[in-house]
């Protein structure tokens, strides 16, 4: 029981199994660790401005360590008719003494639960901006061994215009390129600290919360306590990042899918393809439509956190920092399945190159370039010169010959300088980010900059949180040693 002396009884059995977690074995692995280490850094920072004694101090890290070393097992055994971090602060007052509790000077489970969040996020934040940066790099070095090879692009769903391979890809790496710099964009936010907050009121005690800061690895301290606590548009804006990513998979996803289906522009290997339990002819591409599927859920867990802080007062409310924060984790989980599942299928992809030359040559995707041509050096307007090439596609298809150049009009075949080949528009079409290779080649070698960009702030920012531990580790070590000597 937690007798606050205000409320001297537990929570309603109830109430309790709805609202908290009774098994701490999944706390054990997603939030002690959080609290052992924040409370690391707080005991540093008490000890230092004199709020607890280093005896105290050393007690606590001794048993904290004890604890990361069996995997919090003790705790995970124990009760929590009030939660997790109430069981883990029982924990520490029963093995070291009440004094225990002197840990929470200066601080509320408001600013623990605010930066224990932003710890946790640095994993799986680190880990969907690698496998992006990881995509993007598959997506340049494939489209790099593709610049000439002639692709049709669609409108419509149906072949439209000339283009290669690599100019697809290109297209694919420039969006998600600024998928990554959105996610990245949220990292001064993500590497400022709550701590020290306490439940929005900040402290009268002289604490330290830029210590504590750099001890956990954030780059500042609180600016403002309420705004520390009743905040979580972190949670909103990598949420809406990866929303935002997981609609342009889910469109690369169904341009595949078209690729790979009746067109047979392209195909997957064995391993990245499922069978029919009823159909044993069947190569089923279902890993691009567990990519749309999981896309669908990160724009549902949005909607859902967004939708749980919305008019929400603007302090700590268990509606945002617990219920509307808790579908960043499926979110982020289900954005770094996506991710992973598209470079797989990238990787394996084989470009249908025959099947592909042969829907250029019989599709008419030299329309367009034939009526600007015209327009160009015959005299015509534009739009009559649509009217009289549109007139030859219909002649064309209507006498079942493949393609303009092989019409015969007013006596006359039709001057391939005014109807050139799918490859010839290729070649030349530089202007405005077009397919020309060299084109194509100039948008990868900027976003490979970008790439390495990203890729250095992603490293800076993790080298970052590693240092803090080895400061952490070092601050721990000299109180030791000063409390032995």
């Amino acid at each position: 029981m937690q007798d606050t002396g205000r409320i001297k009884s537990t929570l309603h059995p109830e109430a309790s199994a709805i609202v908290f977690d009774a098994d701490l074995r999944r706390a054990a692995s997603d939030e002690l660790p959080f609290y052992a280490e924040i409370d690391r850094a707080q005991a540093i920072m008490l000890e230092r401005v004199g709020l607890i004694d280093r005896g105290l101090a050393k007690k606590v890290l001794v048993e904290l360590d004890r604890l990361q070393a069996e995997g919090f097992q003790s705790i995970a055994a124990s009760p929590a008719p009030r939660g997790s971090y109430l069981a883990y602060e029982n924990h520490l007052r029963t093995v070291i003494g009440n004094e225990a509790s002197n840990l929470h000077l200066g601080r509320s489970r408001n600013d623990i639960n605010a930066t224990l969040v932003k710890l946790k996020l640095r994993g799986p934040y680190q880990e969907l901006a690698r496998e992006l940066l990881e995509l993007l790099r598959v997506l340049c070095e494939l489209a790099r061994a593709h610049f000439e090879t002639i692709f049709p692009l669609h409108t419509h769903r149906q072949p439209a215009l000339p283009s290669t391979f690599a100019h697809h890809l290109a297209a694919f790496a420039g969006a998600l390129t600024r998928d990554l710099d959105a996610l990245l964009a949220v990292h001064p936010l993500l590497n400022r600290s709550c701590l020290g907050a306490g439940a929005g009121g900040g402290t009268t005690l002289p604490i330290l919360p830029d210590l504590t800061a750099r001890l956990l690895g954030f780059a500042t301290p609180p600016v403002n306590s309420i705004d520390s606590v009743a905040s979580r548009d972190l949670i909103l804006r990598l949420l809406a990042g990866s929303a935002i990513l997981g609609s342009n998979l889910s469109r690369i996803a169904e341009t595949l899918l078209l690729w790979v289906g009746d067109a047979g522009l392209a195909s997957l290997p064995d391993e990245l393809v499922g069978s029919s339990s009823a159909m044993p002819h069947k190569r089923n591409p279902f890993l691009l439509e567990q990519v749309q599927g999981k896309a669908g859920a990160i724009i549902g867990c949005l909607v859902a956190a967004i939708t749980g802080m919305h008019s929400t007062p603007f302090t700590n409310c268990v509606a945002v920092g617990t219920e509307a924060t808790r579908h960043v984790w499926s979110g982020l989980d289900n954005s770094i399945g996506s991710v992973r599942l598209i470079r797989l299928c990238f990787s394996g992809l084989t470009v249908a190159e025959e099947v592909a030359s042969d829907m250029l040559d019989r599709s008419f995707v030299n329309a367009m370039e034939a009526a600007t041509r015209l327009a160009v050096g015959s005299g015509l307007d534009f739009r009559a010169a649509h009217n009289e090439v549109g007139q030859l596609v219909t002649i064309a298809v209507d006498c079942g010959a493949p393609r303009l150049s092989a019409i015969m009009r007013e006596g006359g075949i039709l001057n391939p300088e005014v109807s050139p080949a799918p490859d010839v528009i290729v070649r030349e079409a530089r202007g405005a980010g077009g397919p020309a290779p060299e084109a194509v080649a100039e948008a990868l070698d900027e976003f490979s900059r970008s790439i390495e960009r990203s890729s250095a702030l992603l490293h800076d920012l993790g080298a970052g949180w590693n240092h803090a531990q080895e400061k952490l580790r070092s601050a721990i070590a000299s109180l030791t040693n000063r409390s032995t000597n």
